[in-house]
């Protein structure tokens, strides 16, 4: 029981910290709860899979104007992220079933050519554990797990650069 509250406890610091607008500076070390999601050939992915690196996840969904509007500065970081091994970027695509499917999601990505990691969210878990106001949210989680910053709202290359060096 106590573990619960716990967990609630800090779920519920994660969303208020995301209900800030702008690009905001975790305010106190909070340790990001782990969470699985799939990946599109149906593997199961962890946060902790990528402990000991900086983490990007971007909230997103293919029927959002400001998240399409962004998706061209994230492959950008993608692409700079994979030649340098310094990060990673996942693309967290928030599943309903109604509005957004997996194929709707996976067909947006290849019809423009994205190669970021796409992962799905089919119980919008992530989406519940860092509280997130709306499409889309960036969270830079830094290498030993703890919230570092975010973004609500569509974000640059330049911003998600900066988020990442100050996680180091």
């Amino acid at each position: 029981m106590k573990k619960q509250r716990l967990n609630l406890c800090l779920f519920l610091l994660i969303g208020v910290l995301l209900l800030a607008a702008g690009t905001v500076a975790a305010q106190e070390k909070v340790l990001v709860p782990n969470f699985t999601v799939t990946d599109s050939s149906g593997e199961s992915v962890s946060l902790s899979d990528y402990r000991g690196k900086v983490v990007v996840l971007n909230f997103w969904a293919s029927w959002c104007p400001p998240c399409r509007a962004e998706m061209g500065e994230l492959q950008k970081l993608h692409d700079e992220l994979v030649e340098s091994g310094d990060a990673v970027l996942l693309m967290l695509n928030q599943i309903d079933g109604q509005r957004e499917t997996t194929a709707s999601g996976t067909e947006y990505l290849k019809k423009n050519n994205y190669t970021m990691r796409n992962l799905f969210d089919y119980g919008q878990v992530s989406f519940a554990i860092f509280g997130v106001p709306g499409l889309p949210t960036t969270v830079v989680i830094d290498e030993e797990g703890y919230l570092a910053s975010y973004v609500v709202g569509p974000t640059t290359l330049k911003t998600v650069s900066r988020m990442i060096e100050e996680a180091r």
